[in-house]
Protein backbone atom coordinates (compact mmCIF):
# COMPACT_ATOMS: atom_id res chain seq x y z
CA UNK A 1 0.00 0.00 0.00
CA UNK A 2 1.19 3.47 -0.52
CA UNK A 3 -0.85 5.55 1.71
CA UNK A 4 1.87 8.05 3.58
CA UNK A 5 -0.71 10.99 4.51
CA UNK A 6 -1.72 11.84 8.40
CA UNK A 7 -5.25 9.94 8.87
CA UNK A 8 -5.13 7.06 11.32
CA UNK A 9 -7.92 4.72 10.00
CA UNK A 10 -5.99 5.26 6.59
CA UNK A 11 -2.66 4.33 7.85
CA UNK A 12 -3.91 1.69 9.65
CA UNK A 13 -6.00 -0.12 7.18
CA UNK A 14 -2.90 0.47 4.73
CA UNK A 15 -0.30 -1.28 7.49
CA UNK A 16 -2.74 -3.78 8.10
CA UNK A 17 -3.14 -4.70 3.90
CA UNK A 18 1.09 -5.11 3.97
CA UNK A 19 1.15 -7.39 6.60
CA UNK A 20 -1.65 -9.04 5.29
CA UNK A 21 0.84 -9.32 1.90
CA UNK A 22 3.71 -10.10 4.31
CA UNK A 23 5.11 -6.78 3.45
CA UNK A 24 5.63 -6.32 7.54
CA UNK A 25 8.77 -4.06 7.22
CA UNK A 26 6.90 -1.62 5.39
CA UNK A 27 3.77 -1.83 7.69
CA UNK A 28 5.82 -1.40 10.88
CA UNK A 29 8.08 1.29 9.39
CA UNK A 30 4.64 3.14 8.13
CA UNK A 31 4.44 3.54 11.97
CA UNK A 32 7.82 4.75 12.89
CA UNK A 33 9.57 1.33 13.53
CA UNK A 34 12.48 2.23 12.32
CA UNK A 35 15.98 1.10 13.20
CA UNK A 36 19.11 3.19 12.52
CA UNK A 37 22.26 1.53 10.76
CA UNK A 38 25.39 1.15 12.90
CA UNK A 39 25.48 2.24 16.77
CA UNK A 40 27.18 5.27 16.78
CA UNK A 41 27.44 8.65 15.15
CA UNK A 42 24.98 11.56 14.62
CA UNK A 43 22.37 10.94 11.81
CA UNK A 44 21.08 12.49 8.72
CA UNK A 45 17.79 11.62 8.10
CA UNK A 46 17.14 11.41 4.04
CA UNK A 47 13.40 11.46 2.61
CA UNK A 48 13.23 10.31 -1.21
CA UNK A 49 9.41 9.81 -0.96
CA UNK A 50 8.54 7.76 -4.52
CA UNK A 51 10.52 8.73 -7.48
CA UNK A 52 13.62 6.25 -8.51
CA UNK A 53 15.47 9.34 -9.28
CA UNK A 54 15.39 10.86 -5.97
CA UNK A 55 16.24 7.23 -4.22
CA UNK A 56 19.21 7.65 -7.02
CA UNK A 57 20.01 10.75 -5.84
CA UNK A 58 20.06 10.14 -2.18
CA UNK A 59 22.65 7.22 -2.70
CA UNK A 60 25.03 9.57 -4.43
CA UNK A 61 25.22 12.02 -2.13
CA UNK A 62 25.44 9.37 0.58
CA UNK A 63 28.54 8.48 -1.30
CA UNK A 64 29.97 11.55 -1.31
CA UNK A 65 28.81 12.23 1.96
CA UNK A 66 30.50 9.66 3.66
CA UNK A 67 34.11 10.70 2.30
CA UNK A 68 33.90 14.15 3.68
CA UNK A 69 32.15 13.00 7.12
CA UNK A 70 33.18 9.46 7.95
CA UNK A 71 31.31 10.30 11.54
CA UNK A 72 27.90 10.33 9.92
CA UNK A 73 25.57 7.99 9.74
CA UNK A 74 22.40 8.08 6.62
CA UNK A 75 19.32 6.95 7.02
CA UNK A 76 17.50 7.10 3.44
CA UNK A 77 13.60 6.50 3.66
CA UNK A 78 10.92 6.00 0.86
CA UNK A 79 7.88 5.33 -0.17
CA UNK A 80 7.82 3.22 -2.78
CA UNK A 81 10.61 0.53 -3.36
CA UNK A 82 13.03 -0.08 -6.23
CA UNK A 83 14.83 -2.74 -5.06
CA UNK A 84 17.10 -3.42 -8.39
CA UNK A 85 18.09 0.27 -7.92
CA UNK A 86 19.12 -0.34 -4.68
CA UNK A 87 20.92 -3.29 -4.64
CA UNK A 88 22.82 -1.95 -7.72
CA UNK A 89 24.15 1.36 -6.78
CA UNK A 90 24.39 0.77 -2.68
CA UNK A 91 27.03 -1.77 -2.59
CA UNK A 92 29.85 -0.78 0.22
CA UNK A 93 27.87 1.74 1.07
CA UNK A 94 28.03 0.40 4.68
CA UNK A 95 27.17 3.65 6.86
CA UNK A 96 23.76 4.09 4.39
CA UNK A 97 20.73 2.27 6.01
CA UNK A 98 17.39 2.34 4.03
CA UNK A 99 13.70 1.01 3.60
CA UNK A 100 9.91 2.31 3.98
CA UNK A 101 9.65 5.67 5.89
CA UNK A 102 6.84 6.96 8.51
CA UNK A 103 3.34 7.98 6.91
CA UNK A 104 2.68 12.06 8.56
CA UNK A 105 0.10 10.98 11.20
CA UNK A 106 1.68 12.36 14.48
CA UNK A 107 2.20 9.40 16.21
CA UNK A 108 4.73 7.68 13.70
CA UNK A 109 6.30 11.42 13.12
CA UNK A 110 7.15 11.43 16.94
CA UNK A 111 8.18 7.53 17.42
CA UNK A 112 10.50 8.08 14.12
CA UNK A 113 12.30 11.22 15.32
CA UNK A 114 12.49 9.69 18.45
CA UNK A 115 14.54 6.33 17.14
CA UNK A 116 16.61 8.49 14.75
CA UNK A 117 17.39 11.48 16.55
CA UNK A 118 18.39 13.36 13.27
CA UNK A 119 21.30 16.09 13.12
CA UNK A 120 19.57 17.11 9.88
CA UNK A 121 16.58 16.41 7.73
CA UNK A 122 17.07 16.15 4.15
CA UNK A 123 14.07 15.90 1.56
CA UNK A 124 14.82 14.68 -2.06
CA UNK A 125 12.05 15.55 -4.86
CA UNK A 126 9.57 16.81 -2.64
CA UNK A 127 8.71 19.16 0.74
CA UNK A 128 8.45 17.19 3.97
CA UNK A 129 4.71 16.80 4.94
CA UNK A 130 2.79 18.97 6.93
CA UNK A 131 3.06 16.30 10.49
CA UNK A 132 6.61 16.45 9.94
CA UNK A 133 7.35 19.95 9.17
CA UNK A 134 5.42 20.97 12.31
CA UNK A 135 7.68 18.05 14.52
CA UNK A 136 10.82 19.42 12.82
CA UNK A 137 9.91 22.72 13.56
CA UNK A 138 8.99 21.28 17.52
CA UNK A 139 12.75 20.00 17.76
CA UNK A 140 14.21 23.00 16.26
CA UNK A 141 15.94 20.32 13.46
CA UNK A 142 16.85 22.06 10.29
CA UNK A 143 15.67 21.42 7.05
CA UNK A 144 17.93 21.07 3.85
CA UNK A 145 15.40 20.95 0.71
CA UNK A 146 16.73 19.68 -2.82
CA UNK A 147 15.02 19.83 -6.03
CA UNK A 148 11.43 20.55 -4.39
CA UNK A 149 8.77 22.24 -5.88
CA UNK A 150 7.43 25.05 -2.87
CA UNK A 151 3.84 24.06 -1.03
CA UNK A 152 2.41 25.90 1.78
CA UNK A 153 3.34 25.69 4.60
CA UNK A 154 7.19 26.20 3.91
CA UNK A 155 9.07 24.70 6.72
CA UNK A 156 10.30 27.39 8.85
CA UNK A 157 13.56 25.72 9.76
CA UNK A 158 14.81 25.95 6.67
CA UNK A 159 18.92 25.49 6.34
CA UNK A 160 18.90 25.48 2.79
CA UNK A 161 17.21 24.74 -0.46
CA UNK A 162 18.65 23.98 -3.20
CA UNK A 163 16.49 24.03 -6.81
CA UNK A 164 16.94 22.10 -9.54
CA UNK A 165 16.53 24.15 -12.30
CA UNK A 166 15.83 27.98 -12.93
CA UNK A 167 11.78 26.89 -13.19
CA UNK A 168 12.05 25.86 -9.40
CA UNK A 169 14.56 28.74 -8.59
CA UNK A 170 12.18 31.42 -9.32
CA UNK A 171 9.08 29.59 -8.07
CA UNK A 172 10.76 30.13 -4.51
CA UNK A 173 11.95 33.48 -4.94
CA UNK A 174 9.85 35.46 -2.24
CA UNK A 175 8.56 32.25 -0.10
CA UNK A 176 11.98 32.47 1.71
CA UNK A 177 14.99 33.94 2.41
CA UNK A 178 18.12 35.04 -0.18
CA UNK A 179 20.49 33.44 2.20
CA UNK A 180 18.40 29.89 1.49
CA UNK A 181 17.61 30.07 -1.21
CA UNK A 182 20.75 28.35 -3.55
CA UNK A 183 21.36 28.75 -7.07
CA UNK A 184 19.78 26.15 -8.90
CA UNK A 185 21.73 23.33 -9.32
CA UNK A 186 21.38 19.77 -10.49
CA UNK A 187 23.45 17.30 -8.93
CA UNK A 188 22.42 14.26 -10.86
CA UNK A 189 24.52 15.18 -13.40
CA UNK A 190 27.29 13.95 -11.44
CA UNK A 191 26.31 10.36 -11.73
CA UNK A 192 25.73 10.37 -15.01
CA UNK A 193 27.35 8.24 -17.51
CA UNK A 194 29.40 10.58 -20.01
CA UNK A 195 32.00 8.70 -21.34
CA UNK A 196 30.48 5.37 -23.20
CA UNK A 197 32.02 3.25 -26.17
CA UNK A 198 29.60 2.81 -28.84
CA UNK A 199 30.15 -0.72 -29.69
CA UNK A 200 26.64 -1.72 -28.71
CA UNK A 201 25.73 -0.50 -32.18
CA UNK A 202 27.61 -2.86 -34.35
CA UNK A 203 26.99 -5.53 -32.28
CA UNK A 204 23.18 -5.66 -31.99
CA UNK A 205 23.18 -4.32 -35.80
CA UNK A 206 25.74 -6.08 -37.23
CA UNK A 207 27.74 -3.40 -38.54
CA UNK A 208 29.51 0.18 -37.13
CA UNK A 209 27.16 2.00 -39.75
CA UNK A 210 23.88 0.13 -38.51
CA UNK A 211 20.85 2.53 -37.55
CA UNK A 212 19.30 2.71 -33.95
CA UNK A 213 16.95 4.70 -33.32
CA UNK A 214 15.27 5.05 -29.67
CA UNK A 215 11.95 6.07 -28.26
CA UNK A 216 11.12 6.19 -24.35
CA UNK A 217 8.03 7.26 -22.16
CA UNK A 218 5.82 5.21 -23.84
CA UNK A 219 1.96 4.25 -22.08
CA UNK A 220 -1.04 2.17 -23.32
CA UNK A 221 -1.62 2.78 -26.87
CA UNK A 222 1.28 4.44 -27.65
CA UNK A 223 2.89 1.40 -27.95
CA UNK A 224 0.51 0.01 -30.72
CA UNK A 225 0.64 3.93 -32.73
CA UNK A 226 4.41 3.89 -32.68
CA UNK A 227 4.71 -0.16 -33.52
CA UNK A 228 2.72 1.20 -36.73
CA UNK A 229 4.15 4.02 -37.53
CA UNK A 230 7.36 2.52 -37.81
CA UNK A 231 6.44 -0.44 -39.63
CA UNK A 232 5.38 2.33 -42.23
CA UNK A 233 8.24 4.41 -42.25
CA UNK A 234 11.63 3.48 -44.25
CA UNK A 235 13.79 3.74 -41.36
CA UNK A 236 12.71 0.50 -40.62
CA UNK A 237 14.16 -1.44 -44.03
CA UNK A 238 17.66 -0.45 -42.67
CA UNK A 239 17.32 0.28 -38.81
CA UNK A 240 16.31 -0.94 -35.53
CA UNK A 241 13.64 0.75 -32.80
CA UNK A 242 13.91 0.60 -29.06
CA UNK A 243 11.06 1.66 -26.92
CA UNK A 244 10.61 2.15 -23.75
CA UNK A 245 7.88 3.02 -21.48
CA UNK A 246 4.98 1.99 -18.67
CA UNK A 247 2.31 -1.06 -19.73
CA UNK A 248 4.74 -2.67 -21.82
CA UNK A 249 2.99 -5.08 -24.55
CA UNK A 250 3.94 -8.93 -23.80
CA UNK A 251 4.63 -9.56 -26.86
CA UNK A 252 7.35 -7.40 -27.76
CA UNK A 253 10.80 -8.75 -27.19
CA UNK A 254 12.82 -7.09 -24.39
CA UNK A 255 16.34 -6.20 -24.76
CA UNK A 256 17.31 -7.65 -21.76
CA UNK A 257 16.69 -11.19 -23.31
CA UNK A 258 18.76 -10.32 -26.79
CA UNK A 259 20.84 -13.18 -27.55
CA UNK A 260 24.24 -10.99 -27.98
CA UNK A 261 23.85 -11.94 -31.92
CA UNK A 262 22.81 -8.86 -34.51
CA UNK A 263 19.17 -8.71 -35.08
CA UNK A 264 17.62 -7.84 -38.64
CA UNK A 265 16.64 -4.74 -39.87
CA UNK A 266 13.09 -3.47 -38.86
CA UNK A 267 13.09 -5.34 -35.33
CA UNK A 268 11.48 -3.61 -32.47
CA UNK A 269 12.73 -4.23 -28.85
CA UNK A 270 11.62 -2.95 -25.64
CA UNK A 271 14.06 -1.44 -23.00
CA UNK A 272 12.95 -2.93 -19.71
CA UNK A 273 15.78 -2.03 -18.01
CA UNK A 274 17.64 1.80 -17.32
CA UNK A 275 21.13 -0.40 -17.24
CA UNK A 276 20.81 0.29 -21.04
CA UNK A 277 20.17 4.05 -20.84
CA UNK A 278 23.79 4.70 -21.27
CA UNK A 279 24.73 1.97 -24.44
CA UNK A 280 21.45 3.35 -26.19
CA UNK A 281 22.49 7.15 -25.72
CA UNK A 282 25.70 6.91 -27.29
CA UNK A 283 24.83 4.74 -30.24
CA UNK A 284 21.38 5.92 -31.43
CA UNK A 285 20.63 7.99 -34.20
CA UNK A 286 18.85 9.73 -32.50
CA UNK A 287 16.05 9.70 -29.14
CA UNK A 288 12.59 10.54 -28.77
CA UNK A 289 11.20 11.11 -25.18
CA UNK A 290 7.35 11.27 -24.18
CA UNK A 291 8.26 11.73 -20.91
CA UNK A 292 11.59 11.56 -19.04
CA UNK A 293 13.16 12.10 -15.28
CA UNK A 294 16.02 13.96 -14.46
CA UNK A 295 18.31 11.32 -14.45
CA UNK A 296 17.26 9.66 -17.93
CA UNK A 297 17.19 12.94 -19.29
CA UNK A 298 20.95 13.81 -18.53
CA UNK A 299 22.43 10.91 -19.54
CA UNK A 300 20.11 11.19 -23.42
CA UNK A 301 21.87 14.94 -23.34
CA UNK A 302 25.53 13.04 -22.47
CA UNK A 303 25.35 10.80 -25.48
CA UNK A 304 25.37 13.54 -27.88
CA UNK A 305 22.39 12.54 -30.38
CA UNK A 306 19.77 14.69 -31.32
CA UNK A 307 16.91 14.69 -28.75
CA UNK A 308 13.17 15.62 -29.40
CA UNK A 309 10.81 15.76 -26.52
CA UNK A 310 6.91 15.72 -26.54
CA UNK A 311 5.59 19.26 -25.49
CA UNK A 312 4.28 17.68 -21.70
CA UNK A 313 8.22 17.16 -21.00
CA UNK A 314 9.92 19.50 -18.39
CA UNK A 315 13.25 20.24 -19.58
CA UNK A 316 16.33 19.32 -17.37
CA UNK A 317 18.61 22.54 -17.18
CA UNK A 318 19.46 25.15 -14.65
CA UNK A 319 20.29 28.16 -17.13
CA UNK A 320 18.87 28.52 -20.08
CA UNK A 321 18.90 25.70 -22.89
CA UNK A 322 20.67 26.54 -26.07
CA UNK A 323 18.40 27.39 -28.86
CA UNK A 324 17.29 24.44 -30.88
CA UNK A 325 18.77 22.47 -28.94
CA UNK A 326 15.95 20.07 -28.24
CA UNK A 327 12.91 19.49 -30.95
CA UNK A 328 8.94 19.84 -29.68
CA UNK A 329 7.36 16.85 -31.45
CA UNK A 330 4.04 15.28 -30.25
CA UNK A 331 3.17 12.53 -32.53
CA UNK A 332 5.45 9.62 -34.24
CA UNK A 333 4.92 10.41 -38.02
CA UNK A 334 6.66 14.19 -36.94
CA UNK A 335 9.14 12.31 -35.62
CA UNK A 336 10.17 9.66 -37.93
CA UNK A 337 9.55 12.39 -40.46
CA UNK A 338 11.95 14.33 -38.24
CA UNK A 339 14.72 11.42 -38.06
CA UNK A 340 14.77 10.98 -41.76
CA UNK A 341 15.53 14.44 -41.78
CA UNK A 342 17.92 14.14 -39.49
CA UNK A 343 19.64 10.65 -41.86
CA UNK A 344 19.71 12.90 -44.62
CA UNK A 345 21.76 15.51 -43.00
CA UNK A 346 24.45 14.07 -41.35
CA UNK A 347 25.81 17.64 -40.66
CA UNK A 348 22.83 18.98 -39.12
CA UNK A 349 22.11 15.94 -36.89
CA UNK A 350 26.04 16.24 -35.49
CA UNK A 351 25.08 19.70 -34.68
CA UNK A 352 21.96 19.15 -32.82
CA UNK A 353 23.91 16.29 -30.77
CA UNK A 354 26.97 18.58 -29.98
CA UNK A 355 23.92 21.06 -28.91
CA UNK A 356 22.46 18.51 -26.09
CA UNK A 357 25.89 17.56 -25.30
CA UNK A 358 26.75 21.12 -24.32
CA UNK A 359 24.26 21.32 -22.22
CA UNK A 360 25.00 18.15 -20.27
CA UNK A 361 28.55 19.38 -19.87
CA UNK A 362 27.61 23.02 -18.64
CA UNK A 363 25.28 21.61 -15.78
CA UNK A 364 27.87 18.90 -14.98
CA UNK A 365 30.60 21.55 -14.66
CA UNK A 366 28.25 23.70 -12.60
CA UNK A 367 27.19 20.80 -10.37
CA UNK A 368 31.08 19.46 -9.79
CA UNK A 369 31.61 23.44 -8.88
CA UNK A 370 28.66 23.28 -6.61
CA UNK A 371 29.02 19.61 -4.50
CA UNK A 372 32.32 20.60 -1.91
CA UNK A 373 29.74 23.84 -1.04
CA UNK A 374 27.32 21.04 -0.04
CA UNK A 375 30.02 19.00 1.58
CA UNK A 376 31.35 21.49 3.69
CA UNK A 377 27.82 22.42 4.71
CA UNK A 378 27.55 18.80 6.04
CA UNK A 379 30.93 18.78 7.03
CA UNK A 380 30.36 22.07 9.79
CA UNK A 381 27.13 20.40 11.47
Amino acid sequence: MSYYEHSLLRGRWASWQDARAGRRGQANARWGWIKAPGERGPILWMQSFSDPDNQRLGIELSRAIAEKRRDLRMVMTFETEYPQLLQQHTESLERLGYGFGPCDHAQAVERTLDKLKPLRYLALGQMPRKGLSAALKQRQISSVLMAADPKNPVPTLLEAVYPRDARQAEQWQGKVSAAVLQEPVDFATLFTIAQVDPNFRSMISGTDEGLLWWVEGLTGKQWQDWRQAWAASPLSRQGLLFLGGAERPEDLPLLSKWPRQPLPAGSVLAVDEDRWYPALAAAAQAVHLLSAASFLQWQVYAGSRPVSVHSGVVLNAARQLEAGAVQVLNNPSQVLQHWQDLYADVMQARQRGDATRRVFWQERRLAGERLPEFLQRVFDW
